[in-house]
């Protein structure tokens, strides 16, 4: 049965955490220095590995998308890792959804993983996570979904790596606006419970057994001593407190449990308690082919689940199948090491966790390419021109992002140094990277000042740069040229894209902001220098809206 055409929306509000994992042949008891066998650095966090689950499998449409509302510090780790969240198609408005905390480390989780059980130890500690406050929380979560259409399932995941207040407040503005609020309560701290302001917020409560233990204040010794036997038990005691709808416990390798509330309860002297609510076992789809592979590594393998289960739900897949769905993705993870990079992409998916083909087929992987510049006026406008055609449409497979990092002052041609700078940022950068070089060459000059305009400009200004030629009893011509350096990564080719703008050095004319536009006069200009022209009219015949074109084809082929 084909699903409905849903387009709502995922909104996933917790974590971002760069993950630290030693691999060991078993885990360490109080006191104990054990020798690892591998360690890896990864990304992680509950909320960012939800959202890189929930959209990796492609299961949510576009109109509707995945979003990531978060805090990183203000470092490198937490510009890495919004880089690889929006390689994995997660939609982030830095400064509004995901905010940078200048004084605050980005969170850090120490994981170790028993190479033989692939059990694991996770230590986490949350530095800017923390700092997400409740107002950033119900400001973004409105903005996010404001434009939802009336029938679209939204679906709004929290976790308790942030503030208590912040993940309240995030199931409240879910509920307040319709969406279905999910609360993943891990990790549960010791003794702690949940209120009825919590319970009235939540529409589905994902505890582990370790967590359903802990919020109904059961010793993992004593776990039958909740008015009945087992989870089961204390599932039902959690909709007995509150929980809107259901209770979805995470049992590992033996799948989940649904307890839900019973909608067809029977009515009159044949009704009892138990009537009050259904339970179903759920486990992975029969013909999920990776069954019999051995489990490596089951770090982010419950993050695995959440995230699917609430991608299936914004598709309005109904409850019980979605469940059985997300454990066959969490049953992929397993079988690879780490966590988002565990998780099963779109084309991997077999076709009993597929929904339709049509959506797998359109999905694409996402290349996140790293705009070599500090200037985020800059960066602004090489994502206009390289994200946008000539007819307005977007473009979706790729996303520029920015760093600022230390290259050498290069010598050479502008071809030479364009192509040493980018191989030194990809080396550095560790992944696809793009520079810009600009260059004004006067031909009385034989190509100076060329890609050192800068210098000069900073030295001798608009009339010094006039007064270098005026001696020569030319035409006065020069010609503005940008070279764009791309490389897919460090070791791989470069390639070039160039665009050039035949003109003649006059005069300052216009206004002098912009460095040495007002003393170059295109010959398709109509008289004009750059800086008399209107933005829109200059990039029409500029050397830079030129080479952007030329870049744009090549990334679109």
């Amino acid at each position: 049965m084909s699903p409905p055409n849903n387009n709502g929306k995922v909104v996933v509000v917790g974590s971002i955490n760069q993950d630290l994992t030693t691999y060991t042949p078993s885990l360490p008891q109080p006191g104990e220095t054990l020798l690892g066998s591998d360690f890896v650095t990864s990304a992680g966090g509950k909320g960012s590995n939800q959202a890189v689950a929930a959209a990796s499998i492609g299961i949510v449409q576009e109109k509707g998308g995945v979003h990531m509302i978060g805090r990183v510090g203000n470092d490198d780790m937490g510009k890495s890792l919004l880089r690889g969240l929006k390689s994995c198609r997660v939609q982030i408005s830095e400064n509004e959804s995901v905010l940078t905390s200048g004084a605050i480390h980005t969170g850090v989780a120490s994981i170790v993983v028993d190479v033989a059980s692939g059990q694991n130890t996770i230590v986490v500690s949350p530095g800017a996570n923390l700092a997400l406050g409740p107002e950033e929380v119900s400001s973004s979560l409105t903005k996010i979904l404001s434009d939802s259409s009336a029938d679209a399932q939204n679906v709004v995941l929290v976790q308790l790596e942030i503030s208590h207040e912040s993940a309240l407040e995030a199931l409240k503005t879910a509920k307040r606006l319709g969406a279905l609020s999910i609360l993943n309560p891990a990790p549960a701290p010791k003794n702690w419970e949940l209120t009825n302001e919590w319970y009235s917020t939540i529409d589905i409560l994902i505890p582990n057994e370790s967590e359903l233990a802990s919020i109904c204040g059961v010793s993992n010794g004593d776990r039958g001593g909740v008015t009945g036997e087992g989870e089961e038990a204390m599932a039902k005691t959690l909709l007995d407190r509150g929980v809107q709808h259901a209770v979805i416990v995470t049992l590992g390798a033996r799948g989940a449990m649904i307890v839900r509330r019973n909608t067809t309860r029977k009515k009159g002297a044949d009704a009892s308690l138990g009537d009050d609510f259904e339970t179903i076992m759920i486990c992975e789809p029969d013909a999920l082919p990776y069954k019999s592979q051995p489990v490596i590594d089951t770090v982010g393998a419950g993050d695995a689940f959440c995230g699917a289960l609430a991608a299936y739900l914004s598709r309005g897949v109904e409850l019980d199948r979605a469940a059985s769905l997300a454990c066959g993705v969490a049953s992929m993870s397993v079988r690879k090491r780490g966590a988002q990079e565990s998780y099963p992409k779109a084309n991997e998916l077999p076709a009993c966790l597929r929904l339709d083909d049509m959506l797998i087929e359109e999905h694409k992987d996402i290349t996140t390419i790293t705009f070599v510049t500090g200037n985020k006026n800059k960066l602004a406008e090489v994502r206009r021109l390289l994200l946008t055609s000539s007819n307005g449409k977007e473009n979706n497979n790729f996303v520029i992002d920015n760093a600022k990092i230390d290259l050498p002052e290069l010598q050479g041609t502008p071809i030479d140094i364009a192509i040493e700078k980018c191989r030194l940022a990809a080396e550095q950068l560790q992944s696809p990277v793009m520079i810009e070089d600009t260059s004004l060459c006067f031909y009385d000059l034989n190509g100076l000042p060329g890609p050192y305009i800068k210098w000069f400009l900073d030295d001798i200004g608009l009339e010094g740069l006039n007064k270098m030629i005026d001696g020569f009893n030319t035409d006065r011509k020069a010609y503005a040229q940008t070279i764009i350096a791309y490389s897919p990564g460090p070791g791989k080719g470069i390639e070039l894209f160039q665009g050039q703008t035949e003109g003649v050095i006059v005069r300052p004319r216009g206004p002098t902001q912009f460095g040495w536009d007002p003393i170059f006069e295109p010959i398709e200009g109509g008289g004009k220098t750059y800086a008399e022209m209107e933005k829109d009219e200059k990039n029409a015949i500029s050397h830079r809206g030129r080479a952007f074109q030329t870049f744009r084809e090549y990334l679109c082929k």
